[in-house]
């Protein structure tokens, strides 16, 4: 009798183990990119608003969603924006930008407020910030935003760091500027002494520091301190043809570029003649620009895709894909291109955005065509997911 029981528990064991794995919620049969590579047919699993498995195993959900001809990527990211209203957190929504990397604030407490609204509320980009970024008394941003808290003879660099943290910031920005603009002469810029010494202090804090700096000699220069990012391209035709040890350095350093140069492609209707000139005559084109990508992606320098705010000249949503129409000129493969708008922000940041694995918020874009044979294709959303709902 004893044996009968026993043999009896294992075969309703066996049965139990042999059983497909249920979830909340399954899309079955449809295609995947996981921020890095393609993973063809799958079927995701969710969660409440979490993935919980992305298998090719047959699995069983409470509910079920047919995803045969469909086509999944997660949330693509803008590394570099400026958010001065809280609409602008919604202009890329609809697109599938679903995650925004602020830049620099003047308004630490309202950066603050806005990334806690945006992280559940529905059709809101998620925000990440830096709170103020590194400047000295008269610098750039100070023009834009005239109270912040600079490094000065009051404040060390130490004091500058903690304040940032206790503020809430992601991670921390530098500014350095050796270059004037329309003419006027280069404001007031950090010491690289004081450069180095915040971004040994940032990451003795465990913090990424990346950095506003746009000309050949500046990055060169800075790049030897090993911050995790710079935050621009090279700008100025000054600097153009540019020399191999640009490359060179950056790649020993192992910073990313998030390289907001898609303005490059957008018309400039409307702007006084005379700095249409100055911007012909001193700023890199698109096709330079595209070169100079070319040249980072050789290089093995990750790239991720942003486009600052230009003040006020680009919006965050479709002027985002002219970063990725400059990629696609560099000679990018669509694989390369869409890591760059999506899976390269976190390991740049080491944030947890643009990836789709287990364990990750449920956020992504459901397409009606694959992105990987053409590009084009990211304008086919039939729904945007934001931590396990659609809209």
């Amino acid at each position: 009798m004893l044996k009968a029981i026993i043999f009896a528990c294992i075969i309703l064991m066996t049965s139990a183990c042999s059983r497909p794995a249920h979830y909340d919620l399954v899309i079955r049969n449809v295609d995947l990119f996981d921020g890095h590579r393609g993973r063809g047919l799958v079927n995701l699993a969710i969660n409440s608003d979490t993935i919980a498995a992305i298998t090719s195993e047959e699995i069983r959900g409470d509910s079920l969603i047919n995803g045969t001809g469909k086509y999944i990527i997660p949330g693509m990211v803008n590394a570099h924006v400026h958010v001065s209203n809280i609409d602008q957190l919604k202009e890329g929504f609809p697109f599938g930008i679903l995650t925004l990397f602020n830049m620099h604030t003047g308004l630490e407490e309202r950066e603050k407020e806005w990334k806690k609204i945006s992280m559940d509320s529905t059709r809101y980009a998620t925000l990440y910030g830096a709170g103020h970024a590194a400047t000295v008394p008269g610098g750039h941003p100070t023009q834009f935003s005239p109270n912040m808290e600079t490094i000065n003879d009051s404040v060390s660099v130490e004091d500058w760091v903690d304040h940032r943290i206790a503020k809430g910031a992601d991670y921390i920005k530098i500014i350095h500027t050796l270059h004037g603009w329309m003419g006027s002469p280069p404001t007031p810029t950090l010491r690289y002494e004081q450069i180095a010494k915040i971004i040994e202090y940032a990451h003795s804090k465990g913090y990424k520091v990346v950095v506003h700096a746009t000309s050949l000699e500046d990055v060169i220069s800075i790049a030897k301190f090993r911050p995790d990012g710079f935050v621009h391209m090279l700008d100025f035709k000054e600097d153009y043809p540019v020399p191999n040890n640009y490359y060179k350095e950056l790649k020993k350093s192992g910073a990313f570029i998030v390289t907001t140069g898609g303005i490059a492609l957008k018309p400039m209707d409307g702007a006084p003649p005379f700095v249409a000139e100055w911007v012909n005559e001193n700023v890199l084109n698109a096709e330079q620009r595209a070169e100079i990508i070319k040249e980072y992606h050789e290089n093995g320098i990750l790239l991720v895709a942003g486009t600052d705010a230009q003040e006020g000249q680009m919006n965050f949503a479709e002027d985002y894909f002219l970063e990725l129409e400059l990629y696609q000129m560099a000679g990018l493969s669509n694989v390369e291109i869409l890591k760059a708008a999506t899976g390269n922000a976190a390991k740049a940041f080491g944030i947890p955005v643009g990836e789709l694995k287990v364990g990750a918020k449920a956020t992504f874009i459901v397409l009606d065509e694959n992105p990987l044979r053409d590009l084009s294709n990211l304008h086919k959303a039939t729904q945007i997911w934001k931590n396990g709902n659609t809209y």
